[in-house]
């Protein structure tokens, strides 16, 4: 059996129609159809109700979903060689932090190596990403590192960022609780993963701040902070040093905290080699080897 019709067919139902799933795939939609209808013929069994519009799955249909996923899952794991070609089409979702830091040069990397590769990145929140890869619009989420990994994802570590207060230079307070508590507090907005998890750091160590603001733009809290309205608690993306934000920089919690960068995805995926291939990309640049080939 060839393995072209069951990726047809774990896309329809991933994607919800033919016409979605051959625009995915970048084939034609009566591509999609042969593909579906020499499936049936091999089965015996009909796949999809047409009495629908656009047709959905049968029984049989759905169970033959779940069978191709594991046999492309199986198929891309025994062929994810270093020397093999590498191709296809990714859907890719990433929080701001990191379409700014480690995202840039790993893409630059893989489009040079492997150009028959092709990423689409949209930018989200780290939950509204996670929805998303749940629902079949991503294939993978480059993301926080959730406190709680939601069913059916795993979470590959790619990056450690730490968490620093962030002030104006002249700030007084020799510890990150002195400045604090004396000074009006910008926080990194709790709907993000990243906030939440300060905002618990912060909780827990009792802390009673002045809440100036709540913001989900790194650089927008150091604009801020910069123009001395209050302090903050923010992940330092990769690339950055605190002398960099022309800032003063304490590290964040005893011992000092980081917040890790993930990618996640499907726990059973048709683009295992691909997404394992970007996480190759992505570690490659935290190393200092996103130039080898």
């Amino acid at each position: 059996m060839e393995l072209r019709p069951l990726r047809s067919l774990v896309a329809i139902a991933d994607q919800g129609s033919f016409a979605a799933a051959a625009d995915r795939l970048g084939l034609t939609q009566s591509a999609i159809s042969l593909q579906i209808k020499a499936l049936e013929e091999q089965h015996g069994q009909t796949l999809f109700d047409r009495s629908h519009r656009p047709p959905i799955l049968t029984e049989a249909g759905r169970q033959l979903v779940v069978e191709a996923r594991h046999i492309l899952v199986l198929y891309d794991r025994l062929f994810a060689r270093g020397d093999a070609v590498v191709a296809g089409e990714l859907t890719l979702g990433a929080v701001p932090t990191a379409l700014g830091s480690i995202l840039p040069p790993a893409l630059a990397a893989l489009r040079a190596r492997h150009p028959q590769l092709a990423i689409r990145v949209t930018s989200g929140l780290s939950e509204e990403l996670a929805s998303q890869l749940r629902g079949g619009g991503l294939d993978g989420a480059l993301v926080s590192d959730p406190q709680h990994l939601p069913e059916g994802l795993d979470a590959h570590e790619v990056q450690r960022d730490p968490l620093v207060v962030i002030a104006p230079p002249e700030t007084e307070g020799a510890t990150d609780l002195e400045i604090l508590q004396r000074n009006p507090f910008i926080q990194f907005s709790r709907r993000a993963w990243a906030g939440e998890q300060i905002d618990r750091a912060l909780r827990e160590r009792g802390l009673t701040l002045t809440p100036a603001m709540e913001i989900d733009s790194l650089d927008a809290i150091i604009a801020m902070v910069r123009h001395r309205l209050g302090v903050s608690v923010v992940p330092l993306p990769f690339g950055r040093r605190p002398e960099d934000l022309g800032l003063r920089a304490l590290a964040f919690g005893r011992p000092a905290l980081y917040r890790s960068l993930v990618v996640l995805q499907p726990s059973e995926s048709p683009k295992t080699l691909l997404l394992r291939t970007l996480r190759d990309a992505l570690t490659a640049v935290v190393s200092g080897r996103a130039g080898l080939t």
